[in-house]
């Protein structure tokens, strides 16, 4: 069996409907391929990059990855109610009124330009940037100033801020994950975190260039402290321009200010 070019172009339109989580290139090629051996695989190749190039609804999520957008939207809003939910859990402390993790995010962006870690930073949260894992609690931009006699390269530097102390797992793989599209980020945990899982992220940030620090979960004086200075390392430039691109729909106002 040969398929013409809109029959391609069908084929793969099913395979994106029934992979929910996007699927590589290679693979749909080799589907269509499957369903039809008589079709030159440049020919699906033509009609495929055709599709992917006019169709909207196509979207790509990861080197050479697509998705319909469709699914790509239910999962963003999934992660945001999700990390929503996370960031407005109250943690009782002793003596006063409950905390929540957001409490925290503006006072950390604060730090970070008060220490020249980011010439500007903000809070962000929610889900932003879509997907799982994608968007950091607090985003900023080093860059170099007027004065400055040699001139870098900006550097996006993210945080991960969790009040609960027995989240640092967690925290550990978003920051990870943030390391795709930033030059620094930073895991931010309370210091009442266990001994044994402070250790553990102590070893664990130091292997992975993971900046760690610790608060008090004191809104008014959280007196913010580094364990473990982060590594810089240059970020994946396709998911830098993604995340970008994803904050100018999402917070066009914020792209501006940091960059």
């Amino acid at each position: 069996m040969k398929y013409n070019r809109k029959q391609i172009q069908a084929s793969a339109q099913e395979i994106l409907e029934q992979q929910v989580g996007g699927i590589r290139w290679g693979e749909m090629l080799k589907l269509i391929h499957a369903g039809a051996p008589e079709t030159p695989p440049n020919s699906i190749h033509g009609a495929l990059q055709s599709l992917f190039q006019s169709d909207a609804s196509i979207i790509k999520i990861a080197r050479g990855t697509y998705q319909l957008e469709k699914y790509a939207t239910a999962e963003a809003v999934e992660a945001k109610a999700e990390d929503e939910a996370t960031a407005a859990i109250p943690v009782k402390v002793e003596g006063a009124q409950s905390v929540t993790e957001q409490d925290f995010y503006d006072s950390f962006a604060a730090w970070l330009e008060e220490n020249d870690e980011a010439t500007f930073a903000s809070a962000l949260g929610g889900s932003s940037f879509g997907g799982k894992w994608g968007t950091p609690d607090v985003i900023g931009v080093l860059k170099p100033r007027a004065q400055d006699i040699f001139k870098f390269e900006p550097q996006i530097v993210t945080a991960e801020i969790k009040a609960v102390p027995g989240q640092p797992v967690v925290a550990f793989g978003q920051a990870v994950a943030y390391r795709l599209f930033c030059h620094k980020s930073y895991i931010v945990v309370p210091n009442t975190t266990s001994s044994d899982d402070m250790n553990r992220l102590k070893v664990l940030c130091g292997l992975h260039g993971v900046g760690l620090v610790t608060f008090t979960l004191d809104v008014a004086q959280p007196d913010y402290l580094v364990v473990v200075l982060p590594a810089v390392a240059a970020p994946d430039m396709f998911y830098v321009n993604t995340m970008l691109e994803r904050l100018k729909a999402s917070e066009p106002g914020l792209l501006n200010k940091l960059f």
